[in-house]
C-alpha cells in the first residue's frame, strides 16, 4: 500500500511540476507578446471615411466634402486594432524627422484650417464680406470654423468656397439633386487649389458614397517628382480600382465654378 501511495504522490508531484512549468511558459509567452505589441511603431494611418454636406457648416450649398479616418499609431497593438476596425487602411511609417514634421502639422492644424476657411470666404467673392478685417467677414469665418469643429485638417477649403458661391448667387450646382458633387483640396489666398493627403482614401470614400463628380487639385505641373502629385495618384487609383466617379482636376476655384455652371 505504501508503494502505491508513494507512486501516486510522485505522479501528483510530477503533474504539479508540469502545471508550474506550463504556467511559467504561458506567462513568458504572454509577457513576450505584450512586449512585442507595445514595441514602439510610429506610423500615420489613413482609412476611408464619409462625405458631409456643406450645409453642416452653415453654408446654403448643395455640395459635399470628404473626410477620412486618420491619425498616428504609437505601437503594434494600435496597428493591429486599427486593421481589425477599418477596411482600406494604409500605414505610412514615420522616421524621427517625419514624426517631428507630423507633430508640427498637428500643432498647426487649427491654424491651417482657419487659413483655408478665410481664403474660401474671401475667394467666394462676397461683396459684403470683401474686407477681411470687417465684422461681417470675421463673423462668417468664425461661424464656419465653429461649425467644423469636429473635422480636422484643411482639405475641405475648395468645397467650402464652392458652397459659398452657391449661397451668394442662389445657385444649385447639383441641379436639384441630379448630381452628387464632392471634392477635396485646400483653398489658397490666390484662389488656387492646394494639394492634400489621403487622395486614395478620399476617392474610395467618394465612390462608396455614390458621388458623381469629384474635384481634386490639378497639381501635376508643380512637382518635379510627379508621383507625389494628387493628380497623378488619382489617375493610378482610378485605373487600379476601376472607379465610376467622374474625377475633375482643377487648378483654381474659378475652374471648378466654370465646370459646374456648364453641367447639362
Amino acid at each position: 500500500m505504501a508503494d502505491k501511495k508513494d507512486k501516486t504522490n510522485s505522479w501528483i508531484n510530477l503533474l504539479k511540476k508540469k502545471e508550474y512549468v506550463a504556467s511559467f511558459i504561458i506567462l513568458l509567452v504572454t509577457i513576450g507578446i505584450t512586449i512585442l505589441l507595445l514595441k514602439p511603431y510610429h506610423a500615420e494611418f489613413i482609412a476611408t471615411g464619409g462625405i458631409s454636406s456643406v450645409e453642416e457648416l452653415g453654408i446654403d450649398g448643395s455640395v459635399y466634402f470628404t473626410y477620412v479616418e486618420s491619425g498616428l499609431t504609437n505601437n503594434y497593438y494600435e496597428r493591429i486594432t486599427l486593421e481589425m476596425l477599418y477596411d482600406d487602411m494604409e500605414f505610412i511609417p514615420l522616421d524621427e524627422q517625419d514624426l517631428i514634421a507630423y507633430e508640427y502639422y498637428e500643432e498647426m492644424g487649427d491654424q491651417f484650417k482657419e487659413d483655408t476657411i478665410v481664403n474660401a470666404v474671401e475667394s467666394a467673392s462676397f461683396d459684403q464680406l470683401a474686407d477681411p478685417s470687417s465684422d461681417d467677414f470675421l463673423d462668417r469665418v468664425w461661424e464656419i470654423t465653429n461649425s467644423s469643429a469636429q473635422y480636422s485638417g484643411d482639405s475641405f477649403g475648395l468645397m467650402i468656397a464652392i458652397g459659398l458661391v452657391e449661397e451668394l448667387n442662389q445657385e444649385d450646382f447639383s441641379k436639384d439633386g441630379t448630381y452628387v458633387i464632392a471634392g477635396t483640396g485646400t483653398m489658397e489666398a490666390d484662389h488656387s487649389v492646394g494639394s492634400i493627403g489621403g487622395i486614395r482614401q478620399k476617392l474610395l470614400t467618394a465612390e462608396n458614397n455614390g458621388v458623381d463628380i469629384f474635384f481634386i487639385p490639378k497639381d501635376k505641373q508643380y512637382y518635379y517628382d510627379i508621383s507625389l502629385s494628387n493628380e497623378v495618384e488619382a489617375e493610378q487609383v482610378i485605373a487600379e480600382e476601376g472607379l465610376d466617379v467622374r474625377v475633375v482636376a482643377v487648378e483654381t476655384l474659378e475652374d471648378a465654378i466654370i465646370y459646374l455652371r456648364n453641367l447639362p
